[in-house]
């Protein structure tokens, strides 16, 4: 892609969700130098996309789409990229799932916060032997690229699993949501007993982040050669 304002193309992190802003930028700043990343509250955009779908699949795109159609007119070149994740527990058959974030029952409608759904997710594991678990993370990408023939709009989505074990009690302290109950058998440690780096390496959402990013360097690739083509052979 050429080195141009014009040309720039944006990535909107469409979360409002710090911690997975955290975790994300990191693995896409480096793509290329003509890619700039920014959330949703650094473009002072404040909104919540209800999720609505049954899927993981079916929330991710639903959060791309929307922010995508909300910025494309500010952004000549965009990439909304959003996510969904959901930690599937065998003996709960599969649950929270999609329901992971609003897991813990609450009052009045009001949204638990991280602790509530661990503490849930522990008392309905109480006396439970079987504690196999995974985490899964779907990314859908939602953009329009420059390219020969002006522009060029895609959607793409891609999948990250871990599997692991619920503990029996919250191991570490770092992290966010079910990170210190979740025990990546890879390592014998839970997320929350992990450094960002380490984390960054092997978790579901960097898993999914990292197909998302091959398959960008591959389209980029393919509209630059379709371009320089073109440009050779008019």
């Amino acid at each position: 892609m050429p080195a141009t304002t014009d040309n720039r193309l944006t990535i909107i992190l469409a979360t409002s969700n710090r911690d997975k802003v955290k975790e994300l930028r990191p693995l896409l700043e480096n793509i290329s130098s003509d890619i700039t990343v920014h959330s949703l509250n650094e473009i002072g955009v404040n909104v919540e996309i209800e999720e609505t779908e049954a899927t993981l699949e079916g929330n991710a795109l639903l959060k791309a789409r929307a922010i995508f159609n909300l910025l494309s007119e500010r952004f000549p070149f965009l990439i909304a990229l959003a996510d969904d994740t959901g930690l599937e527990v065998d003996a709960l058959n599969g649950a929270p799932g999609v329901y992971s974030a609003r897991f813990a029952p609450m009052p009045d409608g009001l949204t638990p916060a991280y602790k509530d759904n661990v503490l849930h997710l522990l008392r309905s594991m109480k006396g439970i032997a079987n504690r196999e678990a995974r985490f899964r993370t779907v990314v859908a990408l939602k953009g329009v690229l420059p390219s020969s023939a002006g522009c060029f709009e895609f959607e793409h989505t891609a999948e990250g699993v871990v599997p692991g074990s619920i503990t029996l009690e919250e191991q570490g302290n770092a992290g966010f949501g079910y990170d210190p109950l979740f025990l990546v058998h890879s390592t014998g440690k839970t997320y929350a007993e992990m450094s960002m780096e380490e984390k960054n390496r092997l978790s579901h959402r960097s898993l999914a982040v990292q197909h998302a990013i091959d398959y960008l360097k591959t389209l980029l690739q393919q509209i630059s050669t379709l371009s320089n083509d073109t440009k050779t052979h008019p």
